[in-house]
Protein backbone atom coordinates (compact mmCIF):
# COMPACT_ATOMS: atom_id res chain seq x y z
CA UNK A 1 0.00 0.00 0.00
CA UNK A 2 2.51 2.52 1.06
CA UNK A 3 4.51 2.20 -2.20
CA UNK A 4 1.34 1.97 -4.31
CA UNK A 5 1.19 5.56 -2.64
CA UNK A 6 4.59 6.83 -3.05
CA UNK A 7 3.87 5.71 -6.82
CA UNK A 8 0.77 8.02 -6.94
CA UNK A 9 2.64 10.84 -5.22
CA UNK A 10 5.17 10.46 -8.16
CA UNK A 11 2.64 10.51 -10.90
CA UNK A 12 0.89 13.48 -9.64
CA UNK A 13 4.19 15.73 -9.24
CA UNK A 14 5.00 14.51 -12.92
CA UNK A 15 1.47 15.65 -14.48
CA UNK A 16 1.70 19.11 -12.50
CA UNK A 17 5.20 19.22 -13.97
CA UNK A 18 4.38 18.46 -17.46
CA UNK A 19 0.96 20.88 -17.19
CA UNK A 20 1.77 23.60 -15.46
CA UNK A 21 4.16 26.94 -16.16
CA UNK A 22 7.76 26.70 -15.25
CA UNK A 23 8.90 30.32 -13.96
CA UNK A 24 11.05 30.97 -17.25
CA UNK A 25 8.37 30.23 -19.11
CA UNK A 26 6.05 32.72 -17.04
CA UNK A 27 8.84 35.54 -17.59
CA UNK A 28 8.90 34.79 -21.61
CA UNK A 29 5.73 35.38 -21.49
CA UNK A 30 5.51 38.81 -19.54
CA UNK A 31 8.96 39.89 -22.00
CA UNK A 32 6.64 39.32 -24.60
CA UNK A 33 3.52 41.07 -23.52
CA UNK A 34 5.90 43.83 -22.52
CA UNK A 35 7.45 44.00 -25.83
CA UNK A 36 3.85 43.90 -27.73
CA UNK A 37 2.99 46.82 -25.31
CA UNK A 38 5.98 49.29 -26.03
CA UNK A 39 5.52 48.14 -29.61
CA UNK A 40 1.51 49.39 -29.55
CA UNK A 41 2.56 52.22 -27.65
CA UNK A 42 5.32 53.74 -30.04
CA UNK A 43 2.78 53.20 -32.79
CA UNK A 44 0.22 54.80 -31.07
CA UNK A 45 2.06 57.91 -30.14
CA UNK A 46 3.93 58.35 -34.11
CA UNK A 47 0.07 58.05 -35.29
CA UNK A 48 -1.22 60.59 -32.73
CA UNK A 49 1.36 62.57 -33.39
CA UNK A 50 0.81 62.68 -37.79
CA UNK A 51 -2.84 63.59 -37.26
CA UNK A 52 -2.05 66.36 -35.03
CA UNK A 53 0.95 67.84 -37.78
CA UNK A 54 -1.79 67.15 -40.45
CA UNK A 55 -4.64 68.90 -38.61
CA UNK A 56 -1.67 71.67 -38.01
CA UNK A 57 -1.03 72.12 -42.03
CA UNK A 58 -4.75 72.04 -42.35
CA UNK A 59 -5.86 74.81 -40.27
CA UNK A 60 -2.44 76.87 -41.30
CA UNK A 61 -4.06 76.32 -45.38
CA UNK A 62 -7.71 77.73 -43.74
CA UNK A 63 -5.72 80.74 -42.22
CA UNK A 64 -4.13 81.63 -45.61
CA UNK A 65 -7.63 81.41 -47.32
CA UNK A 66 -8.91 83.91 -44.92
CA UNK A 67 -6.11 85.96 -45.12
CA UNK A 68 -6.62 86.31 -48.70
CA UNK A 69 -9.99 87.08 -48.77
CA UNK A 70 -9.16 89.83 -46.27
CA UNK A 71 -6.49 91.47 -48.03
CA UNK A 72 -8.42 91.59 -50.56
CA UNK A 73 -11.38 93.49 -49.17
CA UNK A 74 -8.94 95.56 -47.07
CA UNK A 75 -6.02 96.18 -49.23
CA UNK A 76 -3.64 95.02 -46.41
CA UNK A 77 -2.72 92.15 -44.40
CA UNK A 78 -4.74 91.23 -40.61
CA UNK A 79 -2.74 93.23 -37.79
CA UNK A 80 -0.14 91.21 -35.79
CA UNK A 81 0.54 93.12 -32.63
CA UNK A 82 -0.59 90.38 -30.49
CA UNK A 83 0.28 87.59 -32.88
CA UNK A 84 -2.96 85.08 -33.61
CA UNK A 85 -4.47 86.85 -31.00
CA UNK A 86 -4.90 90.02 -33.86
CA UNK A 87 -5.08 87.20 -36.52
CA UNK A 88 -8.06 85.74 -35.20
CA UNK A 89 -9.72 89.30 -34.09
CA UNK A 90 -9.58 90.50 -37.60
CA UNK A 91 -11.01 87.41 -39.48
CA UNK A 92 -13.71 87.25 -37.17
CA UNK A 93 -14.15 90.43 -34.82
CA UNK A 94 -16.77 90.40 -31.98
CA UNK A 95 -20.55 91.85 -32.53
CA UNK A 96 -19.83 95.22 -31.43
CA UNK A 97 -16.88 95.97 -34.02
CA UNK A 98 -17.81 98.73 -35.97
CA UNK A 99 -15.92 96.81 -38.83
CA UNK A 100 -19.34 94.64 -38.90
CA UNK A 101 -20.91 98.59 -40.37
CA UNK A 102 -18.34 98.94 -42.90
CA UNK A 103 -20.27 97.48 -46.95
CA UNK A 104 -16.63 96.99 -47.91
CA UNK A 105 -15.84 94.13 -45.46
CA UNK A 106 -17.65 91.15 -46.60
CA UNK A 107 -16.22 88.88 -43.09
CA UNK A 108 -16.41 87.26 -40.91
CA UNK A 109 -13.45 85.00 -42.90
CA UNK A 110 -13.17 82.43 -40.80
CA UNK A 111 -15.62 81.65 -37.07
CA UNK A 112 -13.54 79.73 -35.01
CA UNK A 113 -14.48 77.20 -32.23
CA UNK A 114 -14.15 78.23 -28.35
CA UNK A 115 -11.97 75.04 -28.01
CA UNK A 116 -9.28 76.75 -30.76
CA UNK A 117 -8.58 79.90 -29.01
CA UNK A 118 -7.05 80.23 -25.39
CA UNK A 119 -7.81 82.84 -22.35
CA UNK A 120 -5.57 85.26 -24.35
CA UNK A 121 -7.27 85.18 -27.59
CA UNK A 122 -4.40 83.49 -29.39
CA UNK A 123 -5.07 80.32 -31.83
CA UNK A 124 -4.28 76.86 -30.29
CA UNK A 125 -2.89 74.02 -32.50
CA UNK A 126 -3.12 70.73 -31.97
CA UNK A 127 -0.40 70.21 -28.95
CA UNK A 128 -2.28 72.76 -26.66
CA UNK A 129 -3.08 71.60 -23.18
CA UNK A 130 -5.91 73.67 -22.53
CA UNK A 131 -7.07 77.12 -23.04
CA UNK A 132 -4.32 78.26 -20.31
CA UNK A 133 -1.86 77.02 -22.71
CA UNK A 134 -0.15 79.77 -24.12
CA UNK A 135 2.88 77.58 -25.46
CA UNK A 136 1.55 75.66 -27.88
CA UNK A 137 -0.25 78.46 -29.88
CA UNK A 138 0.41 79.62 -33.56
CA UNK A 139 2.69 82.38 -34.14
CA UNK A 140 1.38 85.03 -36.35
CA UNK A 141 3.56 87.90 -37.79
CA UNK A 142 2.70 90.14 -40.97
CA UNK A 143 4.45 92.66 -43.72
CA UNK A 144 2.03 95.41 -42.51
CA UNK A 145 4.92 98.52 -43.85
CA UNK A 146 4.87 96.66 -47.50
CA UNK A 147 8.63 96.72 -47.09
CA UNK A 148 9.85 93.25 -46.75
CA UNK A 149 13.49 94.75 -45.90
CA UNK A 150 12.05 94.49 -42.41
CA UNK A 151 11.34 92.30 -39.88
CA UNK A 152 9.52 90.06 -38.82
CA UNK A 153 7.84 88.19 -41.15
CA UNK A 154 11.44 86.72 -41.58
CA UNK A 155 10.32 83.98 -44.37
CA UNK A 156 7.51 85.25 -46.04
CA UNK A 157 8.83 88.85 -46.16
CA UNK A 158 6.37 89.96 -48.42
CA UNK A 159 3.27 88.67 -47.24
CA UNK A 160 3.23 86.74 -43.91
CA UNK A 161 4.41 84.44 -41.73
CA UNK A 162 2.29 81.50 -39.70
CA UNK A 163 3.60 78.43 -37.52
CA UNK A 164 3.02 76.65 -34.50
CA UNK A 165 6.03 75.51 -32.17
CA UNK A 166 4.96 71.64 -32.66
CA UNK A 167 4.90 69.22 -29.64
CA UNK A 168 7.72 70.47 -27.97
CA UNK A 169 6.34 74.05 -27.68
CA UNK A 170 10.33 75.17 -28.42
CA UNK A 171 11.14 76.87 -31.55
CA UNK A 172 14.64 79.42 -32.77
CA UNK A 173 17.25 79.39 -29.99
CA UNK A 174 15.41 81.44 -27.64
CA UNK A 175 11.92 81.86 -26.20
CA UNK A 176 11.20 85.33 -27.60
CA UNK A 177 8.56 84.29 -30.35
CA UNK A 178 9.73 85.65 -33.98
CA UNK A 179 12.62 87.71 -32.89
CA UNK A 180 15.24 85.91 -35.06
CA UNK A 181 15.43 84.29 -38.86
CA UNK A 182 15.54 80.80 -36.52
CA UNK A 183 11.58 81.39 -35.77
CA UNK A 184 9.39 78.58 -36.97
CA UNK A 185 12.20 77.00 -39.15
CA UNK A 186 12.50 72.98 -39.11
CA UNK A 187 16.22 71.86 -36.97
CA UNK A 188 17.24 75.58 -37.26
CA UNK A 189 18.54 75.26 -33.33
CA UNK A 190 20.38 72.04 -34.16
CA UNK A 191 19.89 71.23 -30.21
CA UNK A 192 18.26 68.37 -28.62
CA UNK A 193 15.93 69.83 -26.69
CA UNK A 194 14.45 66.63 -25.31
CA UNK A 195 17.95 65.03 -24.11
CA UNK A 196 16.42 61.75 -25.91
CA UNK A 197 20.32 61.66 -27.71
CA UNK A 198 18.63 62.13 -31.19
CA UNK A 199 17.83 65.61 -33.15
CA UNK A 200 14.66 64.27 -34.57
CA UNK A 201 12.81 67.60 -36.33
CA UNK A 202 13.30 66.52 -39.80
CA UNK A 203 12.06 62.47 -39.22
CA UNK A 204 8.93 62.37 -37.06
CA UNK A 205 8.96 58.47 -37.65
CA UNK A 206 13.09 57.95 -36.85
CA UNK A 207 14.59 57.41 -33.43
CA UNK A 208 14.01 60.12 -31.64
CA UNK A 209 10.38 59.64 -31.86
CA UNK A 210 9.94 57.21 -29.23
CA UNK A 211 9.27 59.02 -26.86
CA UNK A 212 6.57 61.10 -28.59
CA UNK A 213 8.38 64.77 -27.96
CA UNK A 214 9.73 66.28 -31.35
CA UNK A 215 11.67 69.50 -31.88
CA UNK A 216 9.00 69.77 -34.74
CA UNK A 217 7.38 73.17 -35.94
CA UNK A 218 4.78 73.25 -38.63
CA UNK A 219 4.83 76.41 -40.84
CA UNK A 220 3.42 78.22 -43.92
CA UNK A 221 6.79 78.09 -45.68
Amino acid sequence: MRRKIREDKKVASRVRRETGFTLLELLIVVAIIAVLSAVATINFLQATGRAKRTAAKSFIAELETAISMYKIDTGHYPPDERGSASLREALSPAPENPVWKDPEWNGPYLEFKQREVNEAGELLDPWHKGRNDRVHVYFYAADLDGNPSTFPPFHNKSSYDIYSKGSDGKTGTNSIDGDEFKDGDYCQNEIDDDGDGVIDELNPNGPGSANGYLEDDINNW
